[in-house]
């Protein structure tokens, strides 16, 4: 469980595959001494998220593929500039 977290594994993810709280889970790595990591994407990982979306790639199938939440994605996709599709759209692709 520690070394997900410390991975950067979101707290949801892990508590839902030891079948725990989400606090049992920020506990366990306080305790262990891993400081708490700041919600969101570090600047690599966003402009990859970014990429990944701006592929044709859902949010939620970003969020797998970077280990976030699909709300950190969200926040990375808009901060490197781009825009979030409606609902069910999918980009053309171009050709």
């Amino acid at each position: 469980m520690v070394a997900a977290y410390q991975a950067g594994e979101p707290v949801r993810s892990i508590a839902a595959r030891f079948g725990v709280h989400r606090g049992t889970v920020s506990e366990f790595a306080r305790q262990a001494g891993i400081p708490a990591w700041e919600p969101g994407l570090d600047a690599e990982r966003g402009a990859r998220a970014a990429a990944l979306y701006e592929s044709g790639l859902t949010l939620a199938q970003v969020a797998e593929q970077v280990a976030a939440s699909v709300e950190a994605v969200r926040a990375a996709v808009l901060a490197e500039g781009g825009a979030i599709r409606p609902r069910g759209q999918v980009p053309r692709a171009a050709g």
